[in-house]
């Protein structure tokens, strides 16, 4: 007959199923015939008691600082990537200036217009030099904001993990 201080150093590996054949055996009987080795067995296998029984690691001591650095890098990048912005912003403002409203709107299209009349002329029709600055900044505006979106296409894109 196998003691209840042995069955108690045998019961974890027990419940694991990691005891050989024979004291597998004499643990089982055991069982059968103590309530208070029987109870102990019933916590061995009960799951929250187990993981009640594990304690977890300690953290490294840079574990908080590790993190803040990743955080900190994250919110200044995304921070920065609204400054892109800023190019499209003054481009759209000058366009909107220059149109003034409904009255430059109507201006432009009535002179488009009338530029398109003259084509069946034969002569080439006269661009005012405003018109050209702005169809400068209309095609800066295009190639700017293609070039962010590139770039925030490329801040979006899922990173490789750290080590």
């Amino acid at each position: 007959m196998i003691s209840c201080p042995r069955v108690r150093v045998l019961l974890e590996a027990y419940a694991d199923g990691d005891l050989a054949a024979d004291d597998a055996a004499r643990v089982r009987a055991h069982l059968s015939t103590c309530a208070d080795c029987r109870r102990q067995h019933d916590q061995a296998v009960s799951l929250p008691f187990r993981l009640r029984a594990l304690s977890s690691p300690a953290p490294r001591a840079s574990l908080v600082g590790d993190v803040m650095r990743a955080v900190g890098a994250e919110r200044a990048g995304y921070r920065r990537s609204w400054t892109l912005l800023v190019p499209e912003a003054v481009l759209a403002a000058f366009i909107l200036w220059y149109l003034s409203g409904f009255d430059g709107l109507s201006s432009i299209a009535s002179g488009v217009f009338g530029d398109l009349l003259s084509l069946g002329s034969g002569s080439l029709p006269h661009l005012p030099p405003v018109d050209v600055v702005l169809l400068v900044a209309l095609i800066a505006l295009v190639v700017v904001a293609a070039f962010h979106l590139s770039i925030l296409v490329r801040l979006a894109a899922p990173r490789p993990a750290h080590e």
